[in-house]
């Protein structure tokens, strides 16, 4: 049997009350990493739990205690908790935690050297600080469903929660980088993430730009399209601008006129030119596409389904999918994380917790 490696964050201690999606997607970074970390939860568990597979999928690694902040015995069990713990993470509205005694100011004086961070929808301060909202409301606001950018379909919300996900990978930037700070100058901090914030800020190229690059950089090249094949099947192709790909993808699909058409021109004639690179790849069937793209070195991909990602030989061969037996004995299916060390192991190691199964056990 294969030793396994360190973990990078091995002994470090993450006490999280973020419940549903971005704090622990954010601990599920940390625990996959070697970080001890254990979730707060209510009494009745994090509300997320109702779907039992993405619970799971997101709380690996971790353990689980469940107290009740309104008795007295179990506030002084929390305290207990993050006066050994490096990070503290929460996920409630503004002031939630300062009114029953949990603000990073109560926690500064005691506990000097934590790192405390806040995820929430619109952040700590702000007009909107106090406004509940859910995953598209933070795209909206984040400039991320503007058609321009995005080329999304008005009243037709994305499926990728954004927000949720850039979020708690935000605030893994923050963790570390407090840790980092911490290494040098021996203090805490306090970190305010908002999930709006977040996906703001992937809009900085787009922000950044100058009136002729803005009015360039959103005009999509016909050649970069979502194309449906004679079988059913779905490919990309993400020609963004380059002249040399586009006359090869004519030739590729026999647009004989469609060569030597500069961006400009493509751009300002992109229904008509998208329309008829449909009509040639929906000709052919998706093994046909594959065979010629492949061979021609052209920019495509396929466009995969769930279902059908893990039988991709490029996703096998970076080694993402992997399994974790649960409580009940069933087999689940999960993802790595897309970090790979030479010398530090990252992968899940055990199932996620029941509802305060760790209770009592506290930090070594």
């Amino acid at each position: 049997m294969t030793e396994r490696k360190p973990g990078a964050l091995d002994g470090l201690k993450v006490v999280s009350m973020a419940e549903q999606y971005p704090g622990p997607f954010c601990t599920m970074h940390l625990s996959d990493m070697g970080a001890d970390v254990i979730q707060v939860e209510r009494p009745n568990g994090d509300p997320s739990r109702f779907l039992p597979s993405f619970y799971e999928g997101l709380n690996r690694n971790k353990r689980s205690v469940a107290l009740d902040l309104l008795d007295p015995d179990q506030k002084a069990q929390l305290r207990g908790l993050i006066a050994k713990a490096d990070v503290f993470l929460e996920g409630f509205r503004p002031g939630k935690l300062a009114k029953l005694g949990f603000s990073y100011e109560d926690l500064k004086s005691l506990h000097p050297t934590l790192i405390y961070v806040s995820i929430s929808g619109f952040g700590q301060t702000g007009p909107y600080r106090m406004r509940p909202a859910h995953d598209l409301s933070f795209q909206g606001l984040g400039g991320a469903l503007d058609e321009r950018i995005s080329g999304a379909v008005s009243g037709a919300p994305p499926a990728v929660l954004l927000g949720d996900s850039v979020s708690g990978l935000y605030a893994v930037n923050g963790i570390l980088s407090a840790l980092f700070a911490r290494e040098r100058t021996g203090k805490g901090t306090y970190v305010d993430i908002a999930m709006s914030d977040a996906v703001l800020a992937l809009q900085t190229p787009f922000i950044a730009a100058d009136a002729e690059e803005d009015a360039a950089l959103p005009q999509r090249d016909p050649g970069y399209g979502l194309y449906e094949t004679s079988d059913g099947r779905w490919l990309t192709t993400s020609i963004a601008h380059e002249d040399d790909f586009w006359d090869r993808l004519c030739q590729d699909i026999g647009l004989d006129d469609g060569v030597g058409l500069s961006r400009p021109e493509r751009v300002a004639r992109r229904d008509e030119l998208t329309g008829r690179i449909a009509e040639r790849i929906q000709r052919k069937p998706f093994a046909h596409w594959e065979e010629l793209f492949g061979a021609a070195g052209q920019m495509w991909g396929p466009a995969l389904t769930r279902a059908e990602l893990a039988e991709d030989p490029q996703i096998q061969a970076r080694e993402l999918f992997d399994r974790i037996t649960r409580g009940d004995g069933t087999v689940q299916r999960i993802l790595r994380q897309p970090v790979k060390f030479s010398a530090y192991e990252n992968a899940p190691l055990r199932r996620a917790p029941a509802i305060g199964e760790n209770q009592g056990e506290g930090f070594d």
